[in-house]
């Protein structure tokens, strides 16, 4: 096992452990968030580079831009923080989310320098994508076709809790 894979899964499980303990709702959504990211990262060192795209479209990017959301709308916070308040905790989050960011793209540059040459290409390569019209063209066909009951029943359960969502939130105002 890669030790960039080990160092991830050990990111992963303080940022987990800290979603878990932390009171704030707002600071366990983003340690979600970093968990989230994390595991795309594993997946793309282990060659799942689809698997880790949607891990960080679909999951990092869509469903916490819901949670944030429904936490923000919901106003959960009891109190108010200001980062001016503890500037040296301030100081070393902001190092540390360097640190991180400078440790995955050292690891991913490092990772595809050293497996340039294990790639296989699939049944579409690029010539059979632009003959079938593009790639939206092809994710379109297949999200529609092969997939299109998959999508509707996470759009719909994407708008039931936006609806729960604002109910909730409607319900507090009254």
């Amino acid at each position: 096992m890669s030790p960039v894979i080990v160092i991830l899964s050990v990111i992963s499980a303080v940022l987990a452990l800290t979603m878990l303990f932390t009171r704030n709702a707002i600071t366990s959504a983003i340690c979600l968030l970093g968990v989230l990211i994390m595991t795309a990262g594993i997946y793309g060192l282990i060659g799942e580079h689809l698997i880790a795209t949607i891990q960080l479209v679909v999951y990092a990017g869509a469903i916490m831009v819901l949670f944030i959301f429904s936490i923000m709308l919901l106003n959960l916070n009891t109190e108010e923080r200001d980062y001016k308040d503890h500037p040296g905790a301030f100081a070393g989050a902001v190092a540390l989310g360097l640190g991180v960011f400078g440790f995955l793209a050292y690891a991913l540059t490092e990772h595809f320098r050293s497996h340039r040459g294990d790639v296989v290409p699939g049944p579409f390569t690029s010539e059979y994508v632009a003959s079938l019209g593009g790639n939206s063209k092809v994710l379109a066909h297949s999200l529609f076709t092969q997939y299109y009951v998959s999508f509707e029943v996470i759009s719909l359960a994407l708008l039931i809790a936006v609806v729960a969502a604002v109910v909730l939130a409607k319900r507090k105002f009254d």
